[in-house]
C-alpha cells in the first residue's frame, strides 16, 4: 500500500515539474509571466475547450456572428476574471424591447442563438416591444384574434401558422394563399383585396350571387368583382359609376327596383314600382298614358305589364272581348294600349273586326247587293271610329240642282249607307 502510493506522489511531482517549465510557473522557465500581465486569447483559443457555444453562433448567431467575437461579450477568463457572463444590455439598448423588459433568457435562452428563441404559452407584452404594427392592429380593429396571447399562434419565433389549423376555408378548394388575398391576420375583420381577385374567392362565401353574376346574358358577367366592389368588403357601388341613367333625376334605389346588379337581365321589378321609373326608358308611351283621358292613365306600368320587363298583357285580360271570336291582334288593330281612346285603325283592317261592336250595321251591309258590299268599313270611315263621310266624298253630283233642292238628303232616295236602294 505504501508502496503504491509512493508511486502517486512520484508521478505527481513529476507532472508539476513538466507543466511548470511548460508554462513559466517556476521562476527562470522560458515562458515565466511577468507580473501583473496576463496572455492574450482569441476565438482559436476559446475552440478548444468550448465546443458547443461556437457551433450554435456558426449555426444562428445572427449578428453575434458577425458583428462580435467571444471575447467582445466574454472579458476575460478564470481565475483571473470570474464575471464572464455579460448583461444583455451591454449591446442592447436604446429600444423598448431592450430597455423595458428585464428577462432577457425567458425568451432567448440560448444567447449564441439569439433568435432559437423558447416562448411561453401566454406571451404577449414582450412580443409587442419589438412587433409594436401588430399590435396595434389587433387593437384597433378587434376581433376574436384580440383576445388571444401572441404565442397561441406562433408557437416559436417567426413562425406563421397556417389559418386553416383553426379556421375552416370557405370553400373545399381554399389554401393559405387564398385566405391572405382577403384577411390580414391581425385585424381579419377588415377585409381588404387587390382589384384583380379572382371572382371564384368570393364565391366561396357569395355562392348565389356569384352564381347569378356567371350565368347573366348581361356584360357584367365578364367583370370582376373586386371591378364594382373595389378595395373594401361591403363596399356598394353607385350604378352611375360606370352606367348612364336612364333619366338625370335618377338615384341609386330607382335602378335597384328593376335591375338586379350581378344579373341585371332580363329586368325584373316589383308592382309598385313608379311609372316615373318606367318613363326615364320609355318616356314617349309614358306622355301617351299620362294625357289618354282614359281609366289605364290611373294604373301603374307595373300593374299590366307585370314582373317581367318586355311583358306584353292580354287586353282580355282585363277587358270583355267585343267578340267571343276577338284575339289579341284584333283589340290592338283599333285600340292603342297606352291610349286606347280615341279608337283608330289602319285603312285595310277587317270589317269582322267592325262587326264586333257593330254587328247590325255589319250584317245589313253583308246582305247589300250594291257594291258598298264590297268595300271594308275603313274605306268610307277612314282613320277615325265614329267619322260619318258625306256621299259626295265618293259620289259626284249625280243629280241636277233642282233635284238635289227637291230632296237635300241622299238617303231620303237611297235609304242608310248600309242597306243602300238604288
Amino acid at each position: 500500500m505504501r508502496a503504491g502510493r509512493g508511486f502517486v506522489l512520484l508521478a505527481l511531482a513529476g507532472l508539476a515539474v513538466f507543466l511548470g517549465g511548460e508554462f513559466g510557473l517556476f521562476p527562470g522557465s522560458a515562458m515565466a509571466i511577468e507580473p501583473g500581465s496576463h496572455p492574450t486569447l482569441s476565438n482559436d483559443d476559446c475552440v478548444k475547450c468550448h465546443q458547443s457555444a461556437p457551433e450554435d453562433v456558426a449555426e444562428a448567431g445572427m449578428a453575434h456572428k458577425t458583428s462580435v467575437t467571444c471575447q467582445d461579450c466574454h472579458a476575460g477568463h478564470p481565475p483571473m476574471v470570474l464575471e464572464i457572463i455579460p448583461q444583455c444590455g451591454q449591446c442592447h439598448s436604446g429600444e423598448r424591447h431592450f430597455d423595458e423588459l428585464e428577462e432577457c433568457l425567458a425568451c432567448h435562452s440560448n444567447p449564441h442563438k439569439p433568435l432559437d428563441m423558447l416562448l411561453g404559452k401566454d406571451v404577449t407584452g414582450p412580443c409587442l416591444t419589438c412587433h409594436d404594427d401588430q399590435g396595434i392592429q389587433l387593437k384597433d380593429f378587434p376581433s376574436f384574434h384580440t383576445s388571444l396571447a401572441c404565442t397561441a399562434c406562433h408557437n416559436t419565433h417567426g413562425q406563421v401558422p397556417e389559418c386553416l389549423r383553426c379556421h375552416t376555408g370557405h370553400s373545399d378548394e381554399m389554401v393559405q394563399a387564398d385566405c391572405a388575398l382577403c384577411h390580414q391576420a391581425h385585424k381579419p375583420l377588415a377585409v381588404a383585396y387587390a382589384d384583380d381577385l379572382p371572382s371564384k374567392n368570393c364565391g366561396s362565401c357569395h355562392d348565389d350571387v356569384h352564381t347569378t353574376l356567371i350565368n347573366t346574358p348581361a356584360k357584367h358577367r365578364e367583370v370582376l368583382c373586386a371591378t364594382c366592389h373595389e378595395a373594401t368588403h361591403g363596399n356598394i357601388p353607385e350604378c352611375a359609376n360606370c352606367h348612364e341613367p336612364h333619366a338625370e333625376d335618377m338615384a341609386q334605389s330607382a335602378c335597384a327596383e328593376c335591375h338586379d346588379a350581378h344579373g341585371p337581365i332580363p329586368v325584373v321589378y316589383g308592382s309598385e314600382v313608379a311609372s316615373a321609373n318606367c318613363g326615364a326608358c320609355h318616356e314617349d308611351l309614358l306622355q301617351e298614358l299620362s294625357t289618354s283621358g282614359t281609366m289605364h292613365e290611373e294604373l301603374l306600368c307595373a300593374t299590366c305589364h307585370e314582373e317581367s320587363h318586355g311583358n306584353i298583357p292580354n287586353c282580355a285580360n282585363c277587358h270583355e272581348p267585343h267578340a267571343e271570336t276577338m284575339v289579341q291582334a284584333d283589340c290592338v288593330s283599333c285600340h292603342k294600349a297606352h291610349n286606347p281612346m280615341p279608337v283608330a285603325y289602319a285603312a285595310d283592317i277587317a270589317s269582322k273586326s267592325c262587326a264586333a261592336c257593330h254587328d247590325d250595321a255589319y250584317e245589313l251591309l253583308q246582305a247589300n247587293t250594291t257594291m258598298h258590299h264590297e268595300l271594308e268599313c275603313a274605306v268610307c270611315h277612314e282613320d277615325t271610329h265614329g267619322n260619318v263621310p258625306m256621299c259626295t266624298d265618293c259620289h259626284d253630283a249625280p243629280h241636277s240642282e233642282g233635284m238635289l233642292s227637291k230632296f237635300p238628303s241622299c238617303g231620303a232616295c237611297h235609304n242608310i249607307a248600309h242597306d243602300l236602294i238604288r
